[in-house]
């Protein structure tokens, strides 16, 4: 550590500043200690002699001149080792750099500061004169600048800024006019001093006037296109000081300014007319001045002022159409409709419209003054002409013209196609142009949410060159509403045949979902009908249809149909499974799902439950009609085994008397009794004919009959037993 403190003190030699040759050529601290106690020496001689550097640099002139070495490096080894001093980089400006194995640095630059440069005054006449000038680079050595200014046989003028500024004020009556200055900065530190380049200016050429103060902005006289403008010049200069002008104008809601050279104004005056202007439009003007020599400054712009040219006659009319809904009619009522003049070709307050409608055959004429932009009436079926002006405190509009054909007229062409999308917010519109010459077209847009595919709306029209084909629409449409496009060729008989088209400014999908309805279920099929969403619901077109189906506990299945289907059938279901539907209605921005039905399918199918009413049926009928049989055999045997006629009556007339009346009503009840029977019992036939002749023998052969009457009263039993028998089996009594 003593050898380090003698190199230090024989490396910084007396008061004078003067440094010995070999303390800048390295200092190298071997490593002779333990590494703790060199890396503290180190540190603490990095820090004495960065201290005894800045000191010495404080007080010397002679120190670090320029492009001279002064440092070597002389260490090499382990960073943490070492004191490393780097030599002079070399710049322009020495710049020494004391690194250690910390990386602690400090930059000292050396040498007279940098010379200025831009040196430059302005002038705020019987105010100030300002000049500014540019430092060069910084530095950590304190530097002052210094203006001066000198006049011969004068003292000379000088302004010290304030730091940091680069510019000094030299404040009235401390300035000299007409006369010549030189002027220039002077820069200087403790290692020197540095000139900037020396100018010669007269206070009066670097003039820069105060701004211009406008009067009036006024129509010209007898003139709607010209504005006269008048300003005041700034009052402060000497009137031997000419001034020229440079004036802009544009037009109020533009930004873009028209200029007028210098040249166009006459020097030192106080008014300019604008011409070439549009009537009736308010402009915006500015103005600003200048010394006439071209010496100086601009001044800044004076405010803006407005003005109003005056009004002129409208420089056209406005473009006139009629809606005729029924153009076959005898008695058309039709609506005639025209635009509002834009502000350019109105030059001027509208105060109304004339027109006139002229029936071409009778020369009949009707003359109509309104401030409306519509008009209603009930026209022929002849030929008209309507024409329209509008008109303004100075006079009226050329006129617009247009030809309404007869009823039923020869169909002018139409144009030959007609295409609407989307475009930048607004819907364009394109068209084809006919074969045939086209004065112009129009284009007429609706809504159009009805069934009836007419406007559910009113309608608005634009009118169009006969130059081009196309035309973008972006008034009086929204999104998600479906528009009714026409487009109309016009021609100098009248507007030719229209053609039509649907659009959409924006598509999104459908309000609702379609409402299904089922139709019928089989076994194995479901047939579905859905209704049509109301047009202003669907807020698009209509691209397809889709079926969700799916059966309790089963995946969801799908079906897709056009955009005109109404129903559909789904096919191979399950029987006897509840099904779950929707039907969901998609655009081309997405999809909307309807209403959800449940049905069942059936356990049998129509001609399976047919087949078994009809055995059902058979069998019935079957067991009705044998039970009928077995009631009618029953009461034909009691009938049959009646009991036998009382003894006491057995006297021959009255038995003969009896026998007759008994057997005309047994002849007659039987009869009734056989037409019953025979309808139903034809098949039994056989099997009664021997029950019959059983009874009828049992009957007339019957020993306890027979013995308990009389040998007369045998022929009468036997009689009504063989009449009995005959109306029972006439096959077998024969």
């Amino acid at each position: 550590m003593n050898n380090h403190s003698n190199l230090m003190s024989t490396g910084v030699g007396e008061t004078d500043g003067v440094v010995t040759e070999h303390l800048f050529e390295g200092v190298f601290l071997e490593e002779s200690f333990e590494r703790k106690k060199r890396f503290k020496q180190a540190n603490k001689l990095r820090k004495e002699l960065s201290i005894k550097i800045l000191k010495l640099l404080s007080h010397s002139k002679r120190f670090l001149l320029p492009n001279k070495r002064i440092l070597q490096d002389v260490s090499a080894g382990e960073r943490d080792t070492h004191l490393v001093v780097p030599v002079n980089m070399g710049y322009r400006r020495n710049c020494v750099i004391w690194v250690t194995c910390l990386q602690f640095s400090v930059c000292l630059c050396s040498g007279p500061p940098e010379k200025p440069t831009n040196l430059s005054c302005v002038t705020y006449y019987d105010k100030n004169m300002t000049c500014w000038w540019n430092p060069g680079h910084g530095t950590l050595v304190p530097t002052t600048y210094q203006l001066n200014l000198f006049i011969p046989s004068l003292n000379l003028q000088n302004c010290i800024p304030e730091l940091p500024k680069n510019s000094c004020t030299i404040y009235y009556p401390n300035i000299r006019y007409y006369v010549d200055y030189t002027i220039w900065v002077e820069a200087k530190n403790n290692f020197g001093k540095t000139d900037s380049d020396h100018i010669v200016l007269d206070a009066m050429d670097s003039v820069k006037p105060e701004p211009i103060f406008i009067t009036s902005v006024q129509p010209g006289h007898g003139s709607s296109r010209a504005l006269v403008v008048k300003w005041e010049n700034p009052g402060k200069l000497p009137i031997i000081f000419p001034l020229k002008y440079h004036l802009r104008y544009r037009m109020a809601g533009t930004l873009d300014w028209i200029q007028i050279r210098p040249e166009e104004i006459l020097p030192h005056r106080e008014d300019f007319t604008i011409k070439g202007l549009k009537p009736f439009t308010k402009y915006i003007v500015a103005i600003c001045c200048m010394g006439q020599g071209g010496k100086g400054y601009w001044s800044d712009w004076s405010s803006e002022k407005s003005g109003t040219t005056s009004e002129d006659q409208p420089a056209q009319g406005p473009d006139l159409w009629i809606v005729n809904k029924n153009p076959n009619s005898q008695s058309r009522p039709v609506l005639i409709m025209w635009k509002e003049l834009s502000t350019s070709d109105a030059n001027g307050i509208i105060l109304g419209y004339q027109l006139q409608i002229k029936e071409r055959k009778s020369q009949t004429v009707a003359w109509i003054n309104s401030m409306d932009l519509e008009y209603s009436r009930v026209l022929s079926g002849e030929s008209y002409m309507i024409t329209i002006a509008a008109y303004n405190s100075v006079g009226n509009s050329p006129e617009s013209k247009l030809i309404v054909p007869p009823a039923n007229p020869e169909e002018l062409p139409p144009v030959l196609q007609v295409h609407a999308a989307p475009h930048n917010e607004q819907l364009m519109v394109e068209w084809k142009a006919p074969n045939t010459t086209v004065n112009r077209y129009i284009v007429e847009w609706c809504v159009a949410e009805s069934d009836s595919n007419q406007c559910s709306g009113p309608v608005h029209w634009m009118n169009e060159p006969n130059s081009t084909e196309k035309a973008f629409v972006d008034e009086n449409i929204v999104p998600f509403k479906r528009y009714k496009i026409t487009v109309y060729p016009v021609y100098n008989e009248g507007p030719g045949t229209q053609l039509s088209i649907k659009a959409y400014l924006q598509q999104d999908s459908p309000a609702r979902g379609p409402f299904v309805h089922l139709k019928k279920t089989g076994k194995t099929e479901a047939k579905l009908e859905w209704d049509e969403i109301p047009v202003n619901k669907q807020r698009g077109f209509i691209t397809n249809y889709t079926i969700f189906y799916k059966r309790a506990g089963g995946n969801e299945s799908y079906e897709t149909v056009g955009p005109a289907s109404r129903k559909y059938t789904l096919l191979n279901l399950r029987s006897n499974t509840l099904y779950q539907v929707n039907v969901m209605a998609s655009t081309a921005k997405g999809g909307t799902n309807g209403t959800v039905i449940t049905f069942k399918t059936l356990i049998f199918a129509k001609w399976e439950t047919a087949a078994i009413i009809s055995s059902t049926c058979l069998v019935s009928l079957s067991i009705a009609i044998l039970m009928l049989l077995v009631y009618f055999k029953n009461k034909i045997r009691t009938k049959s085994c009646q009991t036998l006629p009382d003894p006491a009556d057995s006297h021959p007339y009255v038995n003969s008397l009896k026998h007759q009346t008994q057997h005309r009503l047994d002849a007659e009840n039987l009869e009734k009794a056989w037409e019953k029977v025979s309808t139903t019992g034809q098949q039994q036939q056989s099997g009664d004919k021997n029950e019959s002749r059983r009874i009828c023998s049992g009957s007339a052969e019957d020993p306890t009959i027979m013995g308990s009457n009389s040998g007369q009263q045998t022929p009468t039993l036997v009689l009504r037993s063989n009449s009995t028998c005959l109306l029972l089996g006439p096959e077998e009594t024969s």
